[in-house]
Protein backbone atom coordinates (compact mmCIF):
# COMPACT_ATOMS: atom_id res chain seq x y z
CA UNK A 1 0.00 0.00 0.00
CA UNK A 2 1.14 3.30 -0.46
CA UNK A 3 2.68 5.31 1.98
CA UNK A 4 1.62 8.57 4.00
CA UNK A 5 3.21 10.99 2.20
CA UNK A 6 2.52 9.03 -1.55
CA UNK A 7 -1.36 9.81 0.13
CA UNK A 8 -0.15 13.40 1.10
CA UNK A 9 1.07 14.17 -2.62
CA UNK A 10 -2.04 12.51 -4.64
CA UNK A 11 -4.05 15.41 -4.65
CA UNK A 12 -1.54 17.85 -6.18
CA UNK A 13 -0.30 15.10 -9.00
CA UNK A 14 -4.32 15.09 -9.90
CA UNK A 15 -4.25 19.28 -9.60
CA UNK A 16 -1.38 19.04 -12.06
CA UNK A 17 -2.91 16.62 -14.17
CA UNK A 18 -5.92 18.53 -14.48
CA UNK A 19 -4.28 21.92 -15.11
CA UNK A 20 -2.56 20.57 -18.08
CA UNK A 21 -5.21 19.28 -19.30
CA UNK A 22 -6.91 22.16 -19.60
CA UNK A 23 -3.74 23.54 -21.02
CA UNK A 24 -3.75 21.54 -23.41
CA UNK A 25 -7.71 21.66 -24.69
CA UNK A 26 -7.19 25.77 -24.64
CA UNK A 27 -4.19 25.25 -27.17
CA UNK A 28 -6.04 22.85 -29.01
CA UNK A 29 -9.31 25.34 -29.05
CA UNK A 30 -7.01 28.47 -29.90
CA UNK A 31 -5.53 26.15 -32.93
CA UNK A 32 -8.13 25.26 -34.74
CA UNK A 33 -10.35 28.70 -34.20
CA UNK A 34 -9.07 29.89 -37.44
CA UNK A 35 -10.46 27.34 -39.38
CA UNK A 36 -13.83 27.80 -37.82
CA UNK A 37 -14.07 31.62 -38.97
CA UNK A 38 -15.15 33.17 -42.26
CA UNK A 39 -12.61 35.03 -44.32
CA UNK A 40 -13.38 38.77 -45.86
CA UNK A 41 -14.65 36.98 -48.78
CA UNK A 42 -17.02 35.13 -46.89
CA UNK A 43 -18.03 37.99 -45.46
CA UNK A 44 -17.96 40.58 -48.28
CA UNK A 45 -20.44 38.06 -50.05
CA UNK A 46 -22.81 38.59 -47.61
CA UNK A 47 -23.07 42.09 -47.15
CA UNK A 48 -23.67 42.53 -51.06
CA UNK A 49 -26.62 39.72 -50.39
CA UNK A 50 -28.11 41.89 -47.55
CA UNK A 51 -27.37 45.22 -49.36
CA UNK A 52 -28.98 44.25 -52.69
CA UNK A 53 -31.92 42.48 -51.21
CA UNK A 54 -32.64 44.05 -48.09
CA UNK A 55 -35.79 46.08 -47.41
CA UNK A 56 -36.95 49.20 -45.42
CA UNK A 57 -37.51 47.70 -41.49
CA UNK A 58 -34.83 44.97 -42.10
CA UNK A 59 -32.56 43.71 -38.87
CA UNK A 60 -29.78 40.93 -38.91
CA UNK A 61 -29.64 38.70 -35.81
CA UNK A 62 -26.24 37.46 -35.03
CA UNK A 63 -25.88 33.52 -33.80
CA UNK A 64 -24.51 33.25 -31.79
CA UNK A 65 -25.05 36.18 -29.54
CA UNK A 66 -21.43 37.25 -29.26
CA UNK A 67 -19.95 36.83 -32.57
CA UNK A 68 -19.58 40.94 -32.34
CA UNK A 69 -17.05 40.28 -35.73
CA UNK A 70 -20.10 39.10 -38.06
CA UNK A 71 -21.22 42.88 -37.87
CA UNK A 72 -18.35 44.10 -40.04
CA UNK A 73 -19.99 42.04 -42.66
CA UNK A 74 -23.75 43.92 -42.65
CA UNK A 75 -24.04 47.19 -44.24
CA UNK A 76 -24.08 50.32 -41.83
CA UNK A 77 -28.18 50.88 -42.88
CA UNK A 78 -28.98 47.92 -41.25
CA UNK A 79 -29.76 47.27 -37.47
CA UNK A 80 -27.95 44.51 -36.25
CA UNK A 81 -29.03 42.99 -32.80
CA UNK A 82 -26.67 40.30 -30.82
CA UNK A 83 -27.36 40.90 -26.51
CA UNK A 84 -27.74 37.74 -24.49
CA UNK A 85 -31.23 36.54 -25.23
CA UNK A 86 -31.67 38.05 -28.35
CA UNK A 87 -32.60 35.07 -29.91
CA UNK A 88 -36.06 34.86 -28.72
CA UNK A 89 -36.42 38.68 -29.29
CA UNK A 90 -39.70 39.75 -30.76
CA UNK A 91 -37.79 42.57 -32.75
CA UNK A 92 -41.45 44.42 -33.56
CA UNK A 93 -39.91 47.07 -35.57
CA UNK A 94 -38.18 44.57 -37.91
CA UNK A 95 -40.81 42.93 -40.71
CA UNK A 96 -38.02 40.78 -41.80
CA UNK A 97 -35.15 39.12 -40.05
CA UNK A 98 -31.84 37.94 -41.47
CA UNK A 99 -30.43 35.60 -39.34
CA UNK A 100 -26.49 35.56 -39.56
CA UNK A 101 -25.15 32.48 -38.19
CA UNK A 102 -21.72 30.76 -37.33
CA UNK A 103 -22.78 27.50 -36.44
CA UNK A 104 -19.40 25.80 -36.52
CA UNK A 105 -18.26 27.83 -33.59
CA UNK A 106 -18.10 26.03 -30.19
CA UNK A 107 -21.18 26.04 -27.94
CA UNK A 108 -23.34 27.58 -31.09
CA UNK A 109 -26.04 25.89 -29.78
CA UNK A 110 -27.87 26.03 -33.10
CA UNK A 111 -30.57 23.87 -31.79
CA UNK A 112 -31.46 26.83 -29.12
CA UNK A 113 -31.88 29.27 -31.62
CA UNK A 114 -34.23 28.17 -33.60
CA UNK A 115 -36.33 26.71 -30.56
CA UNK A 116 -36.79 30.59 -29.15
CA UNK A 117 -36.38 32.32 -32.83
CA UNK A 118 -38.57 30.24 -35.39
CA UNK A 119 -42.48 30.84 -33.51
CA UNK A 120 -44.63 33.61 -35.69
CA UNK A 121 -41.29 33.46 -38.41
CA UNK A 122 -41.89 32.07 -41.38
CA UNK A 123 -38.85 31.43 -43.46
CA UNK A 124 -38.19 33.32 -47.41
CA UNK A 125 -36.39 31.23 -49.49
CA UNK A 126 -33.76 28.97 -48.17
CA UNK A 127 -30.49 28.71 -45.98
CA UNK A 128 -28.05 30.25 -48.00
CA UNK A 129 -23.68 28.98 -47.24
CA UNK A 130 -20.82 31.48 -47.31
CA UNK A 131 -18.45 29.64 -46.01
CA UNK A 132 -18.70 28.83 -42.59
CA UNK A 133 -21.44 31.75 -42.66
CA UNK A 134 -24.97 31.03 -42.95
CA UNK A 135 -27.83 33.02 -44.24
CA UNK A 136 -31.83 32.96 -43.72
CA UNK A 137 -34.07 35.55 -43.71
CA UNK A 138 -37.45 35.14 -42.23
CA UNK A 139 -41.06 36.48 -42.19
CA UNK A 140 -41.08 38.68 -38.98
CA UNK A 141 -45.13 37.71 -37.82
CA UNK A 142 -44.25 39.01 -34.33
CA UNK A 143 -43.75 42.63 -36.26
CA UNK A 144 -45.94 45.06 -36.04
CA UNK A 145 -46.14 49.03 -37.86
CA UNK A 146 -45.05 51.67 -35.07
CA UNK A 147 -47.33 54.36 -35.71
CA UNK A 148 -45.61 56.75 -32.66
CA UNK A 149 -42.83 56.65 -30.64
CA UNK A 150 -42.66 58.72 -27.33
CA UNK A 151 -38.83 58.44 -27.73
CA UNK A 152 -39.44 60.33 -31.63
CA UNK A 153 -42.29 62.78 -29.90
CA UNK A 154 -39.92 64.02 -26.87
CA UNK A 155 -38.24 66.99 -28.84
CA UNK A 156 -41.70 68.34 -29.16
CA UNK A 157 -43.24 67.48 -25.17
CA UNK A 158 -43.45 69.53 -22.57
CA UNK A 159 -42.29 68.24 -18.72
CA UNK A 160 -42.93 69.34 -15.29
CA UNK A 161 -42.78 68.17 -11.66
CA UNK A 162 -46.23 67.29 -9.93
CA UNK A 163 -46.79 66.86 -6.78
CA UNK A 164 -50.11 66.83 -4.99
CA UNK A 165 -51.79 66.90 -8.12
CA UNK A 166 -50.50 70.21 -8.67
CA UNK A 167 -47.61 71.55 -11.20
CA UNK A 168 -44.66 72.91 -8.77
CA UNK A 169 -41.78 73.47 -11.53
CA UNK A 170 -41.36 73.29 -15.32
CA UNK A 171 -38.32 71.54 -16.39
CA UNK A 172 -36.70 73.50 -19.17
CA UNK A 173 -35.69 71.12 -22.60
CA UNK A 174 -32.01 72.30 -23.29
CA UNK A 175 -32.08 70.49 -26.43
CA UNK A 176 -31.08 67.40 -25.70
CA UNK A 177 -33.26 66.41 -22.30
CA UNK A 178 -35.07 68.40 -19.80
CA UNK A 179 -33.51 68.77 -16.73
CA UNK A 180 -36.17 70.28 -13.59
CA UNK A 181 -34.55 72.67 -11.47
CA UNK A 182 -34.05 71.44 -7.64
CA UNK A 183 -34.29 67.57 -8.32
CA UNK A 184 -32.93 64.89 -9.84
CA UNK A 185 -35.55 64.59 -12.50
CA UNK A 186 -34.76 64.58 -16.27
CA UNK A 187 -35.85 63.28 -19.27
CA UNK A 188 -34.33 62.49 -22.03
CA UNK A 189 -33.83 60.29 -25.18
CA UNK A 190 -31.23 57.83 -25.83
CA UNK A 191 -29.64 53.84 -26.22
CA UNK A 192 -29.34 51.92 -22.58
CA UNK A 193 -29.25 48.46 -21.92
CA UNK A 194 -31.77 46.69 -20.04
CA UNK A 195 -30.43 43.09 -18.36
CA UNK A 196 -27.93 43.13 -21.80
CA UNK A 197 -30.61 44.48 -24.19
CA UNK A 198 -29.85 48.14 -25.96
CA UNK A 199 -32.54 49.96 -26.39
CA UNK A 200 -33.13 53.28 -28.16
CA UNK A 201 -35.81 54.94 -25.44
CA UNK A 202 -37.02 57.38 -23.10
CA UNK A 203 -34.58 57.81 -20.08
CA UNK A 204 -36.70 58.82 -16.99
CA UNK A 205 -35.31 60.03 -13.39
CA UNK A 206 -38.01 60.23 -11.10
CA UNK A 207 -37.71 63.81 -8.47
CA UNK A 208 -38.39 61.62 -5.40
CA UNK A 209 -40.54 61.86 -2.29
CA UNK A 210 -44.04 61.32 -3.60
CA UNK A 211 -43.70 64.06 -6.18
CA UNK A 212 -43.48 62.63 -10.01
CA UNK A 213 -41.86 63.66 -13.25
CA UNK A 214 -44.77 64.21 -15.80
CA UNK A 215 -44.07 64.01 -19.42
CA UNK A 216 -47.12 65.84 -21.79
CA UNK A 217 -46.19 64.44 -25.06
CA UNK A 218 -48.05 65.40 -28.55
CA UNK A 219 -51.11 63.69 -29.44
CA UNK A 220 -51.22 60.42 -30.86
CA UNK A 221 -52.85 58.63 -33.39
CA UNK A 222 -55.12 56.57 -32.93
CA UNK A 223 -53.61 52.49 -32.59
CA UNK A 224 -54.51 49.03 -32.58
CA UNK A 225 -52.70 48.70 -29.10
CA UNK A 226 -50.16 50.68 -26.88
CA UNK A 227 -47.37 49.64 -25.71
CA UNK A 228 -45.35 50.62 -21.98
CA UNK A 229 -41.91 48.92 -21.53
CA UNK A 230 -39.90 49.87 -18.40
CA UNK A 231 -36.49 48.97 -17.32
CA UNK A 232 -33.85 49.72 -14.58
CA UNK A 233 -30.93 50.51 -16.46
CA UNK A 234 -27.77 48.72 -16.35
CA UNK A 235 -26.48 47.67 -12.78
CA UNK A 236 -29.44 49.91 -11.27
CA UNK A 237 -31.55 47.16 -11.73
CA UNK A 238 -29.22 44.78 -9.69
CA UNK A 239 -29.33 47.92 -6.50
CA UNK A 240 -30.96 46.08 -3.44
CA UNK A 241 -30.00 48.27 -0.66
CA UNK A 242 -32.59 48.23 2.05
CA UNK A 243 -33.72 52.27 1.48
CA UNK A 244 -34.27 51.76 -2.01
CA UNK A 245 -38.32 51.49 -2.65
CA UNK A 246 -40.17 50.71 -6.16
CA UNK A 247 -40.53 52.73 -9.04
CA UNK A 248 -43.69 53.08 -10.82
CA UNK A 249 -43.89 54.29 -14.61
CA UNK A 250 -46.95 55.22 -16.28
CA UNK A 251 -49.12 56.84 -19.13
CA UNK A 252 -52.13 58.54 -18.42
CA UNK A 253 -54.92 59.67 -21.49
CA UNK A 254 -57.87 61.94 -21.47
CA UNK A 255 -59.88 59.27 -19.26
CA UNK A 256 -56.75 58.81 -16.56
CA UNK A 257 -54.46 55.82 -16.78
CA UNK A 258 -53.67 54.10 -19.89
CA UNK A 259 -51.00 51.45 -18.45
CA UNK A 260 -48.38 51.54 -15.20
CA UNK A 261 -45.68 49.42 -14.22
CA UNK A 262 -43.69 48.85 -10.97
CA UNK A 263 -40.28 47.68 -10.87
CA UNK A 264 -39.00 46.81 -7.27
CA UNK A 265 -35.50 46.90 -6.42
CA UNK A 266 -33.12 43.87 -7.97
CA UNK A 267 -35.76 42.96 -10.49
CA UNK A 268 -34.00 43.52 -14.01
CA UNK A 269 -35.62 43.40 -17.74
CA UNK A 270 -38.45 45.18 -18.83
CA UNK A 271 -41.78 45.34 -17.35
CA UNK A 272 -44.60 45.56 -19.90
CA UNK A 273 -48.08 46.38 -20.31
CA UNK A 274 -49.79 46.32 -22.95
CA UNK A 275 -53.40 48.19 -24.00
CA UNK A 276 -55.86 47.20 -26.96
CA UNK A 277 -57.57 49.57 -28.59
CA UNK A 278 -55.59 53.26 -28.45
CA UNK A 279 -57.65 56.11 -28.74
CA UNK A 280 -56.35 59.16 -30.66
CA UNK A 281 -55.28 62.00 -28.34
CA UNK A 282 -52.67 63.54 -26.01
CA UNK A 283 -50.81 61.02 -23.44
CA UNK A 284 -49.01 62.15 -20.34
CA UNK A 285 -45.77 59.78 -19.65
CA UNK A 286 -44.76 59.81 -16.09
CA UNK A 287 -42.47 58.56 -13.48
CA UNK A 288 -42.66 58.44 -9.49
CA UNK A 289 -40.38 56.66 -6.52
CA UNK A 290 -40.02 57.78 -3.15
CA UNK A 291 -36.72 57.60 -3.09
CA UNK A 292 -34.80 58.52 -6.14
CA UNK A 293 -31.24 57.48 -6.05
CA UNK A 294 -30.27 54.82 -8.81
CA UNK A 295 -33.95 54.68 -10.19
CA UNK A 296 -33.18 55.75 -14.00
CA UNK A 297 -35.77 54.00 -16.33
CA UNK A 298 -35.86 53.29 -19.81
CA UNK A 299 -39.27 53.79 -20.96
CA UNK A 300 -40.04 52.65 -24.39
CA UNK A 301 -43.74 53.69 -25.52
CA UNK A 302 -45.43 53.11 -28.36
CA UNK A 303 -48.39 53.04 -30.63
CA UNK A 304 -48.51 49.95 -32.88
CA UNK A 305 -50.25 48.58 -35.68
CA UNK A 306 -51.77 45.28 -35.93
CA UNK A 307 -49.55 42.43 -35.86
CA UNK A 308 -48.20 41.03 -39.09
CA UNK A 309 -49.03 37.30 -38.88
CA UNK A 310 -46.72 34.55 -39.50
CA UNK A 311 -46.23 30.77 -39.48
CA UNK A 312 -44.50 29.07 -36.28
Amino acid sequence: MPGGDQLRGLPRRVEAVALLSVAGLALLFHATLPSRLPDEADGAAVAEVIARERQPGDAVLLHPWWTERARLFVPEEVPVWGYLGSDGAALERAPRIWVLSQPELPRARTGELWEAFRPGRQPMGKERRFGHLRLSLFRNGRARPTLYSAADALASARAYVESAGARTSDCPFDGRAFACPGAPARAGVGWHEVAFEPRRCVSLSPPGGQARLVVELPPSPAADRLSLEAGLIWERAAYTNPHLRPVVVGVDGAGGTLAQVTIAPGEEGFHRQVLPGLPAGSLRLWIRAEVAESREVCVDLLAQGPEAGGAP
